[in-house]
C-alpha cells in the first residue's frame, strides 16, 4: 500500500465523489486532563483550554450510534512486529504535584488559572490508561513521508473543518487540519471510542482502515493490514502523551489587556518518562533542537498538531517542565529562563490576583443566525469576541438538540478577513458556518448534501458591532457534503472543501 505524501499545492477536492481521494497536506491540544485535585481557576482558562493551549479537545467530535458489530471469531492476521522495534511506554515517574511559575511574569501577562491532578492532592497516583500505536513508513517525521496514531479515546480531534461519513455500519467524523497537514477521524465502534490521527494519507484508505480495527482484550488489532508492506510498528502510545508525560501541575498565564488570549502559555509539570523520547520528539515536534534552561538540557520546537504552538521542554530531577505557547520563539525561550518552583499559597495569590485583573470573557450579547429541529431544537448565534480578541474575532454560540436549545458551546471564528465557511461536528451533528462581509449583501450560502435536498439560505446582517453577515445550517446525515457562498451576482466567493 502506497498512500502517497501530501501535495505541495492544494487539489481540488469533490467529497461527494466516493471515489475521489482526499489528501491532507494542504486541505483546508494534548490529552483531556482528568478533573481531579484541587485547583484554581480564573474567568477565562476554559476558552483558553479550548481556544489555543491545553492539553487537548475538551469536548471530543465522536459520533455514535453505529450498530455494535460482532467480534470476529477467526483471529486476524498478525500485526506484531519484532519487539526491539517497537518502542513501549514503560511506568511514568509518580511524583507530588509542584508548580512552576514564570518569576517574574513577562510584562502584560498575568496568572490566570492553576491546577494540580493527583488523588487527594499529594500524589499522581494515576496511571495512563490509553491504548495507542503509531505506525509509520521508512524514514518518516511530524511532517514527512506517511504514518498514523490509533488509539482508544479522543486526543487531537476538534471537530473543526469536519464532516461525517460511513465505513460500513460505523459513523466516522473525518477532520483534515490546514496548519499541521494532519487528518484526525473520530468513531465509536463496538462500543469503544478510537481516534486515527494520519499524515500523507487519503480518506478513503483512512476509512478502510477504520473498518479493520478492532479491539480485544483492549489491545488494537487489525483484520485487514493493508498497511504492514510500508508501515512499520513504532511506537505504543500516542508521541504527545509520551512527550508532555503524566501532569501532575499546570499554570496558565494570558494578556491581562483587551486581547486577553491573544497571546497565551502554560507551564506544565510531569512525571519525566522513562523512554520514547526520540519516537515522541520525532512525531510530536518540528522544527525541535537543544537548548540549555536554567543551567539544564532541554529541547526547543514547535507543536505538530499545532504549528502555531512553540514547546520549551527540560528535566529539572525526575520532573518534566514544558512551556507551551503562542508566542515567538525568542520570547518563550526567555520566559523558560524565569520557570521556577513556587509554593501552592504563592500560586493562590497570584490567580486570584490575576482575576482581578482579567476583564470578562464572554459578556457580548449574541444573535441568532441559524436554526431548527434535529430531534430537538438546534441554534446557532455569533457575538463580538468582546473583551477577550482583537476586534477581528467573533464567537459562535451552538446550541444542541437534547437540551433546552440554549447555546452552551463557544467556538472562537476564522479571523481571517473575507468570506469563508466554516464546519463543525459536535454530538452528532454537522454544522456549516458562513460569513461575508458586510459590503456582500445579498450573498446566500448553498449545501449540497450527498444523495439530500441542497439548501440555500440567506445570510443575515444581525449585529452592527460585527463586520459581517452571517448563515448557519445543521444536519444529522452521516453524508459527504460542499458548501458554497454565492454572492448577488451569482459568482461563487467561498467554497467549502476549500479549493
Amino acid at each position: 500500500m502506497k498512500s502517497g505524501a501530501a501535495p505541495e499545492t492544494l487539489e481540488i477536492i469533490e467529497i461527494i465523489d466516493d471515489e475521489v481521494e482526499f489528501r491532507n497536506g494542504r486541505y483546508t491540544t494534548h490529552d483531556a486532563v482528568p478533573d481531579v485535585g484541587r485547583r484554581w481557576v480564573g474567568p477565562v482558562a476554559a476558552l483558553a483550554l479550548v481556544a489555543l493551549i491545553g492539553f487537548g479537545v475538551i469536548t471530543p467530535a465522536n459520533s455514535s450510534g453505529a450498530t455494535a458489530r460482532p467480534v470476529p471469531t477467526t483471529p486476524p492476521p498478525s500485526t506484531t512486529v519484532n519487539s526491539s522495534v517497537v518502542d513501549t511506554v514503560p511506568a511514568v515517574n509518580l511524583i507530588s504535584p509542584q508548580f512552576y511559575v514564570a518569576d517574574p511574569p513577562p510584562a502584560g501577562f498575568t496568572m490566570h488559572f492553576a491546577e494540580t491532578l493527583g488523588m487527594g492532592g499529594n500524589t499522581a497516583d494515576f496511571t495512563d490508561t490509553t491504548t495507542a500505536q503509531l505506525w509509520a513508513s521508512d524514514g518518516a517525521t511530524a511532517n514527512s513521508g506517511t504514518w498514523f496514531v490509533v488509539s482508544r479515546g479522543t486526543h487531537h480531534a476538534t471537530g473543526r473543518n469536519s464532516y461525517r461519513t460511513l465505513a460500513g455500519d460505523v459513523i466516522v467524523v473525518v477532520e483534515h487540519d490546514p496548519a499541521s497537514g494532519q487528518s484526525r477521524l473520530s468513531f465509536t465502534k463496538d462500543g469503544d471510542s478510537f481516534e486515527i490521527t494520519a499524515f500523507g494519507w487519503a480518506d478513503r484508505q483512512l476509512l478502510r482502515l477504520v473498518d479493520s480495527i478492532w479491539l480485544a482484550d483492549s489491545k488494537i488489532e487489525f483484520q485487514d493490514p493493508f498497511f504492514l508492506s510500508d508501515h512499520k510498528l513504532l511506537l505504543d502510545a500516542d508521541p504527545p502523551t509520551a512527550l508532555y508525560g503524566l501532569p501532575v501541575a499546570w499554570v496558565g498565564y494570558t494578556v491581562a489587556l483587551p486581547a486577553s488570549l491573544a497571546q497565551s502559555f502554560t507551564v506544565t509539570v510531569s512525571g519525566y518518562p522513562t523512554a520514547n523520547r526520540d519516537v515522541a520528539i520525532r512525531f510530536a515536534l518540528t522544527d525541535s533542537s537543544p537548548i540549555t534552561v536554567n543551567g539544564l538540557p532541554g529541547i526547543v520546537g514547535r507543536s505538530a498538531a499545532d504549528p502555531g504552538l512553540v514547546i520549551v521542554q527540560w528535566r529539572d530531577g525526575n520532573r518534566l517542565i514544558s512551556l507551551r505557547g503562542n508566542l515567538p520563539l525568542v520570547p518563550l525561550v526567555a520566559i523558560a529562563q524565569t520557570v521556577q518552583a513556587a509554593p501552592d499559597d504563592a500560586v493562590t495569590e497570584m490567580v486570584d490576583a490575576g482575576a482581578q485583573s482579567i476583564p470578562p470573557a464572554l459578556d457580548a450579547q449574541p444573535h441568532t443566525v441559524g436554526s431548527g429541529w434535529l430531534g430537538g431544537p438546534w441554534i446557532v448565534q455569533v457575538s463580538t469576541a468582546s473583551s477577550v480578541v482583537t476586534p477581528e474575532w467573533f464567537v459562535w454560540w451552538i446550541g444542541q438538540p437534547g437540551g433546552n436549545s440554549t447555546p452552551s458551546e463557544t467556538r472562537f471564528s476564522i479571523a481571517e478577513p473575507g468570506p469563508s465557511i466554516e464546519t463543525l461536528v459536535e454530538q452528532g451533528r454537522t454544522y456549516v458556518l458562513a460569513k461575508v462581509p458586510r459590503s456582500m449583501t445579498g450573498a446566500t450560502l448553498h449545501v449540497h448534501r450527498n444523495g439530500q435536498p441542497s439548501v440555500e439560505l440567506s445570510l443575515l446582517d444581525v449585529d452592527p458591532g460585527l463586520n459581517d453577515e452571517f448563515a448557519a445550517y445543521a444536519f444529522a446525515e452521516p453524508v459527504p457534503f460542499t458548501a458554497q457562498i454565492v454572492d448577488a451576482t451569482g459568482q461563487t466567493i467561498a467554497n467549502w472543501p476549500l479549493t
